[in-house]
């Protein structure tokens, strides 16, 4: 699937979208153009007012529904009961701070984080294809088991954007397993973890170098062949450092 695939399939269906604090031109502007495309119905969570004031300035005719917040907090915890009680499917940061939001996604009693570990994926297009690229935004120095669980949320998140069998490349700086790296140890763990189908139907290799990853001729020129070597759909970041430059 790509960018152009998933317009046709978006405009099938409205997902309903809650938007926590659209109080800037950005966040409406955007909700205005999906939903004028068909793609969201909108509910924006924040001052009425100053929402308000925005759609008449730059969104004039667009009237989401709209539920009062008198802060931050507040705004986030009334955005995430949205979607706990169903009157939402995807949540949309408007002008509140990232921490505020994640502490009411990541809430044990009242959240909606749906496993241990919540980690974020890049998804974006090339060769007229999606791919994927994580954890460039969540966690700083994933383990072992939070790698693992990283690798099986960006499996789950591909096959629900048409990959049927990832191809997955479990990152490091070298492509040979360094005892001293701990980052090739884990890649070396993770890849054999998929060839006994831990993580489902995908391919997992590891550690790559990224040359290794995305190029066949640089691999190919290191004597590495294989299913995934130089055709990888998804790319595991051993850090958010990685993660995050690229």
């Amino acid at each position: 699937m790509n960018f152009v695939q998933l317009e046709k399939h978006l405009q099938s269906r409205k997902v309903p979208l809650i938007l926590v604090m659209p109080e800037d031109t950005d966040s409406v502007m955007a909700a205005q153009e999906a939903a004028e495309m068909g793609y969201v119905e909108c509910i924006f969570v924040g001052s009425k007012v100053r929402m308000q004031a925005l759609l008449d300035h730059v969104a004039t005719g667009f009237k989401p529904e709209m539920v009062e917040a008198a802060d931050e907090d507040d705004a986030a915890a009334k955005a995430i009961q949205l979607i706990r009680s169903g009157h939402g499917q995807a949540l949309m940061k408007g002008s509140i701070s990232t921490p505020k939001l994640l502490k009411a996604i990541l809430h044990s009693e009242t959240g909606i984080k749906a496993g241990e570990v919540l980690s974020h994926v890049l998804v974006y297009e090339w060769e007229g294809r999606f791919k994927f690229l994580t954890d460039g935004g969540m966690i700083p120095h994933p383990t072992l088991a939070e790698k693992q669980a990283i690798l099986d949320n960006v499996v789950k998140l591909a096959r629900t954007l048409g990959c049927d069998q990832p191809k997955v490349a479990v990152l490091s700086a070298i492509e040979t397993v360094n005892l001293k790296m701990q980052s090739t140890v884990d890649a070396a763990v993770l890849a054999k973890m998929g060839d006994r189908k831990q993580f489902g139907r995908c391919l997992v290799e590891g550690p790559l170098a990224l040359d290794n990853a995305i190029s066949m001729e640089s691999a190919h020129h290191k004597g590495l062949y294989g299913e995934v070597i130089g055709q990888a759909d998804v790319l595991v970041c051993p850090d958010i450092d990685t993660g995050n430059v690229f």
